[in-house]
């Protein structure tokens, strides 16, 4: 079984040079009262002009992912982190009992487009950590590739949560399959592009979602396209304390 949301459901807010697109998440879902999906909290696809400034704030007991698919933001934390992020230096902070950090882009870059994916954590007040990733490749090309994930998981930067997250770059006429569930939940988020989605070709673009359940999915890039891939596991406990992830 899978459901599509399609991206007109997206909430859309602008504060300046900052805008953000909230994702439905779990609202699609039948009977569902929970604003997220299991351990997905929030997912945001912002973008932030150069000149954006989010100020210093705090975050605890949430695991906060920043995917940048393109531009540099500059990142400051209380554990005194000063570092550029973008495509080639990717970070997730596990808040635990709290971190304070701040993002910017300078005037005159390039604008940022990025996933902030708010996480649900195994338990509160966990130790704060913040984790910074040098992939050697920008893309992912035609494979599924394991960003972070649980502690047991060979990712290499790890969520104190059950959670696996798999970005791919598709390129047109492609096909892939989805990544194996064994039970589990599936959520997948077309960044960009295109894809059709198994034997009745119904398509996937830009801002749609897909919940998926007990199924494997065949995918093919109508166009060169941009995935991610959550597998979530619903039967372990994960707390709902952060401040985004409630």
């Amino acid at each position: 079984m899978f459901h599509i949301s399609k991206a007109d459901k997206r909430q859309r807010v602008s504060r300046g040079p900052f805008t953000s697109r909230f994702l439905p998440l779990g609202r699609t879902i039948p009977d569902s009262s929970d604003h997220g999906i299991a351990q997905i909290g929030r997912l945001e696809h912002a973008t932030l002009e150069g000149g954006a400034l989010v100020p210093m704030h705090l975050h605890q007991n949430e695991e906060i992912l920043s995917y940048l698919r393109k531009g540099m933001m500059h990142h400051k934390d209380s554990d005194k982190n000063e570092v550029p992020i973008h495509n080639r230096h990717m970070m997730l902070m596990n808040a635990g009992s709290g971190i304070h950090h701040e993002e910017g882009v300078h005037e005159g870059d390039e604008t940022v487009e990025m996933l902030q994916i708010f996480i649900r954590p195994k338990a509160d007040d966990l130790k704060p950590r913040v984790q910074f990733y040098e992939p050697d490749e920008i893309n992912s090309l035609n494979e599924w590739r394991l960003l972070a994930g649980h502690e047991r998981s060979e990712a290499p930067m790890l969520f104190r949560s059950e959670v696996l997250f798999y970005d791919l770059h598709l390129e047109v006429g492609n096909i892939i399959k989805t990544p194996s569930l064994e039970g589990n939940t599936g959520f997948m988020y077309l960044f960009s592009g295109n894809v059709a989605i198994g034997s009745n070709c119904e398509s996937v673009e830009e801002g749609d979602q897909l919940i998926i359940k007990d199924e494997q999915l065949t995918l093919e890039a109508n166009e060169d396209s941009d995935l991610v891939f959550f597998v979530l596991d619903e039967s372990v406990p994960y707390s709902r304390n952060g401040l985004y992830t409630k």
